[in-house]
């Protein structure tokens, strides 16, 4: 269930969408967005660049192609774009793409691939 409720938000799709569309409650799909949260947090804030931009870089098109895999997510993680990505946008409470990176990064932590 984890890895379509990832499919969706690296859709940008509402927590409403994805709760209708798999037919479970939303209660369910926060609850799963709120644990890759709290298992990602430490990995997320340790993250640092030396070239961080003013804007947001659009990572849109990683994300919607990514077809979930471990191989994907650490190519994901290796792109300074998408590292710039989350460094921006860490604290944002509401942000569907964070939601995705943080299922490839616990894709690899628990696996301990990262």
């Amino acid at each position: 269930m984890e890895r379509e409720i990832a499919y969706y938000r690296c859709q940008n799709k509402p927590v409403i969408f994805i709760a209708k569309t798999l037919n479970i409650d939303c209660k369910t799909v926060r609850y799963i967005i709120n644990k890759w949260k709290k298992e990602t947090h430490d990995y997320v804030f340790a993250l640092k660049s030396n070239s961080i931009s003013f804007f947001n870089p659009d990572i849109t098109g990683l994300l919607k192609r990514s077809d979930l895999s471990f191989s994907y997510a650490q190519k994901l993680l290796s792109n300074t774009y998408v590292i710039n990505y989350i460094i921006l946008n860490r604290n944002e409470a509401h942000n569907r793409y964070m939601d995705c990176i943080r299922y490839h990064i616990h894709l690899l932590l628990t696996h301990n691939l990262i």
